[in-house]
């Protein structure tokens, strides 16, 4: 006979052991009679826990230089080339696994360069995918603000040159009068 859902575990014949994989693991995350979680799930988080405050500061500085590394590199790639390819996202992540693996020799820089070309590759393409979906790549947008700075800074030159021509025609028209004449116009404007 099956007992209903709230019936008491102590009572009754004991639930059969689990017998696929899904199960065992559905069994860590089952609570107790008093909300809780089993021993061993309570002891793995613990020592998650530990793990992550005795050894995450190393890890942390790592990754953080080699994603450092790699956006300076794929970055300057793109400002180099004045293009944003995949091509650049791969050399980026060859020169950064290089970079972290030469401390154990030829075979290490080789490896180095095939991780992280390998992992280059697909964040790259990421990169790139939400660049498009975004509407604008980051390579159009610096197209677009040079040129519109190149527009203004040339419409503030020619207003400056017709400036220029102005003073320039007032002041040959001046020397065609007398002194006095020319100083009267000057004050009227």
């Amino acid at each position: 006979m099956a007992e209903p859902p709230g019936a008491q575990a102590g009572f009754g014949r004991p639930a059969p052991l689990p017998q696929t994989g899904w199960e065992r693991v559905s069994e860590l995350w089952r609570r107790d009679e008093q909300q809780q979680f089993p021993e061993e799930t309570q002891s793995a988080h613990r020592a998650g826990l530990r793990s992550f405050v005795r050894y995450g500061w190393r890890w942390s500085w790592r990754v953080a230089a080699f994603a450092t590394v790699f956006n300076v590199v794929s970055t300057g790639l793109s400002a180099y080339r004045d293009k944003t390819t995949i091509s650049n996202f791969a050399a980026a992540g060859a020169f950064t696994g290089a970079l972290f693996r030469m401390h154990l020799g030829l075979q290490g820089l080789v490896g180095g360069v095939m991780f992280g070309t390998a992992f280059g590759i697909p964040a790259g393409g990421l990169l790139m995918a939400m660049y498009g979906l975004a509407g604008e790549t980051l390579q159009e947008k610096r197209s677009r603000e040079r040129r519109e700075l190149y527009e203004q800074k040339l419409a503030e030159w020619q207003s400056r040159l017709s400036m220029t021509e102005i003073l320039g025609q007032t002041e040959s028209n001046a020397q065609g009068r007398p002194e006095m004449e020319s100083t009267r116009e000057l004050k009227s404007y």
